[in-house]
């Protein structure tokens, strides 16, 4: 179990999962969510600017929590107190091969619950050319060691 005291600003995870973004994944999500023709309609997605089906931004987030979730330890969060500088910054396309590196930008013990502490990491998601799909910054409020 990693806690709060073993945080380190600096560090960095590359998460040794990755995600490929197949046809039935971003059609079955996006159906759903977000049913913006480049995002259902293989036809509709070839004449779009991205050529091809593309995952909606409610998907993508998706992806980054699956693959958080496969770091080696987990960890004692509480509860996740926000996301910011969500920045979509490429398509995720059909075929792409994603993975997450998590970077620790942030501690801060908690000066009123001496049991617990705020973690803030930035969130990278990249396809299988190392191009950078999607950014955020990601604040847990985070257990102490007992």
């Amino acid at each position: 179990m990693r806690y709060f005291d073993d945080f380190v600003v600096g560090e960095c995870h590359d998460i040794p999962a990755t995600y490929e973004m197949t046809k039935n994944e971003i059609v079955s999500f996006a159906s759903k969510w977000d049913p913006q023709p480049f995002h259902v309609d293989e036809a509709a997605a070839a004449k779009s600017i991205y050529g091809t089906l593309t995952a909606c931004g409610t998907h993508i987030q998706a992806v980054v929590l699956f693959l958080a979730a496969r770091l080696p330890e987990e960890t004692a969060v509480i509860g996740a107190l926000g996301y910011d500088e969500v920045r979509f910054l490429k398509a995720a396309k059909l075929g792409d091969t994603l993975r997450l590196v998590i970077e620790c930008i942030e501690t801060k013990p908690s000066s009123s619950k001496p049991d617990r502490g705020v973690v803030k990491n930035r969130h990278t998601l990249m396809n299988q050319s190392g191009e950078t799909v999607f950014t955020q910054t990601t604040t847990l409020l985070i257990a102490r060691k007992a």
